[in-house]
């Protein structure tokens, strides 16, 4: 497939790396030199350095033949001018990444039927709901769900006390079917087989049917609780959408925020919330607030450093898990260190949302976890499926890869080496990157 990428931001390098490890001719247009500069340094794909939105540079470099246009830059207006003239001059397809509530509410103009643009992503909502999903799973510090809700995933930190802790897999019991895919120590990535041992501090990537879960968690030293109380800050666009996200759930919410008209206009939009003006980072009115009683703080403004010291002041007043969103990817290993729970990529949660859109068809979900260390995916297993009804046991998958869980139907089996493979079946496959290109040649999903 030729793919096109315009803007080499966070979420146009992320894209152009992982779209040529999968095998597909990519283009980034960029008119930030130094931005070309790096991807010309660390990846092998095409660069231009120019304005993408400009139908001269468009026509120039083939966008009449293009498979996918791809318009991350950080500008809305651009995004959708490139995808505009894009999809005039003969592109197939057209993406445009787009943050502006105003933009994408009424009925008036319609993105897919009078502009082209085949698929509009916006990053706040993507990220608010990563956050949604993690108030249902407080004890975790990612959830996921696959096969239409029908099977979950959890990563959760293994404590001391956990029954699991020390232990080899192949002794662990089973309270009921359960997949441990991996096991992050450290930095480092690993596809567990039955001898190793569980540590605690490990994180530790489990599936199994989403209705079965909790015995799991209970193996693995976690309690699941209900959140009652979650307090945001900062009233960004990404706190609005996940305290409407929220809105139907009895859930006490605070959003804070510095912006007396932010705060005003937050006030209006989202009557069941508690909208506090004040400055986050003062201890005194943290104080005030009892913010030590939260359930989740969440800190959401666009500054990482900020969210970083009020998430740790949270922490020390008592709150009980913190989120935090960072724009600056290298920052994360460094806020889990120091003791923030869950930190959110928006660029990495949008950049998994566009993998879907490009892979799209037979795969049905994608999501980065770790911090970009390995991907999940579901497939739909093709009709025409060379592999299908043969014992897994006898398969040749792909190596630093796994097939998690299959859904077949109702029915939803923790795969051992005697099951197998059948057309339609949805199967969850757990792969760190250098397997991915494999396990798509596998099922057939690589264009």
């Amino acid at each position: 497939m030729r793919i096109i990428i315009i803007g080499a931001g966070k979420v146009g390098f992320k894209l152009a790396e992982m779209l040529s490890l999968g095998g597909h001719d990519v283009l980034v247009i960029e008119q930030d030199a130094e931005r070309i500069r790096a991807v010309e340094e660390k990846l092998d794909v095409q660069t231009i350095c120019a304005n993408g939105a400009s139908p001269d540079v468009l026509k120039e470099n083939g966008v009449a033949g293009t498979d996918l246009l791809i318009a991350v830059t950080e500008n809305d207006e651009l995004n959708i001018i490139a995808s505009l003239f894009s999809k005039k001059m003969g592109a197939k397809k057209t993406m445009a990444r787009i943050r502006n509530p105003e933009y994408l509410t009424g009925n008036e103009v319609g993105f897919g039927k009078d502009l082209g643009i085949d698929y509009v992503i916006n990053p706040d909502q993507v990220a608010a709901t990563a956050i949604a999903e993690l108030v249902e799973a407080p004890e975790a510090i990612e959830s996921e769900f696959y096969a239409g809700g029908k099977i979950q995933l959890l990563v959760l930190i293994l404590p001391p006390h956990a029954q699991a802790a020390g232990k080899k897999l192949k002794d662990l019991p089973s309270p009921n079917p359960y997949l441990i895919v991996a096991i992050q120590r450290g930095e480092t990535m690993i596809i567990p087989r039955g001898e190793d041992h569980l540590m605690a501090g490990d994180r530790v990537f489990v599936l199994a049917p989403a209705k079965k879960m909790e015995p799991v968690e209970h193996l693995l030293g976690q309690k699941r609780t209900r959140v009652q109380r979650v307090v945001v800050l900062g009233g960004t666009r990404m706190a609005y959408y996940l305290a409407q996200k929220l809105a139907a759930k009895k859930i006490e919410i605070k959003i804070i925020d510095k912006d007396r008209q932010r705060c005003e206009v937050l006030s209006r939009k989202l009557p069941h919330v508690t909208v506090i003006h004040g400055d986050g980072s003062d201890l005194g009115l943290l104080e005030e607030e009892n913010i030590g009683d939260a359930d989740i703080f969440a800190a959401v403004t666009g500054d990482d450093k900020v969210n970083l010291l009020v998430s740790l002041l949270a922490k020390h007043l008592g709150a009980g898990k913190a989120i935090c969103r960072v724009g600056r990817s290298d920052y994360a290993a460094l806020m889990e260190k120091i003791g923030i729970d869950v930190v959110i990529s928006p660029r990495l949660l949008t950049a998994a949302a566009i993998l879907k859109f490009v892979r799209r068809g037979k795969i049905v979900a994608i999501n980065l976890l770790g911090q970009d260390k390995a991907e999940m995916i579901e497939f739909i297993a093709p009709p025409d499926c060379r592999l299908a009804n043969k014992p897994l046991q006898q398969i040749d998958f792909p190596r630093h890869a796994i097939i998690g869980a299959i859904a077949r139907g109702e029915e939803i089996i923790v795969p051992g080496g005697s099951d197998y493979i059948m057309p339609g079946d949805h199967v969850i496959v757990f792969a760190l990157p250098g397997a991915v290109a494999a396990v798509h040649d596998f099922f057939g999903t690589r264009k």
